[in-house]
């Protein structure tokens, strides 16, 4: 096989498909809500969003503010969604916008899929330092008219 075919089968391999996603997660979806509780979904979407922050750790953040700009651009890159941190005296809230998780994982998934986005920002927190006793949480379900997603960052006593 000479230079200009090798290379072209190459590229035609690492193409990106987008356009497939959506179908294949449609199907893996509805098979993993066939055979698997909500919980442990829950469970397995958390961990897939850690794994996402691991590969993806933010550079030179070292405040929340800082974890906001960086966090944008990355769901920005991704079609995400949007994020705004809200800070409180005793919590600080992560409000995460447009999320396309109903458009991935169908109607039914808001009770396991914004932990996608739970397990991300958990683990970008603890990238910052964000001791054990702090956590982030689900405290919002997705609003049909704005489709936003809430998570807040507090001392576990306080949940």
């Amino acid at each position: 096989m000479d230079a200009p075919l090798e290379a072209e089968a190459f590229l035609a391999r690492h193409r990106p498909r987008q356009a497939g996603a959506l179908p294949m997660f449609a199907a893996v979806t509805a098979e993993l809500v066939k055979h698997v509780g909500a919980e442990q979904l829950r469970s397995l979407f958390y961990l897939a969003g850690s794994r996402i922050a691991e590969e993806n750790p933010l550079q030179g953040v070292d405040r929340i503010g800082d974890l906001e700009r960086a966090a944008r651009s990355l769901l920005a890159r991704h079609d995400w969604g949007w994020l705004r941190i809200d800070q409180h005296e005793d919590s600080v809230d992560f409000v995460h916008g447009d999320a396309p998780l109903e458009s991935w994982f169908g109607e039914d998934s808001a009770a396991w899929a914004p932990a996608l986005f739970e397990g991300l920002y958990s683990t970008w927190v603890r990238q910052l330092g964000a001791e054990e006793r702090l956590q982030l949480r689900q405290v919002g379900n997705t609003d049909s008219r704005s489709r936003e997603l809430r998570f807040r960052l507090m001392h576990e006593n306080h949940f």
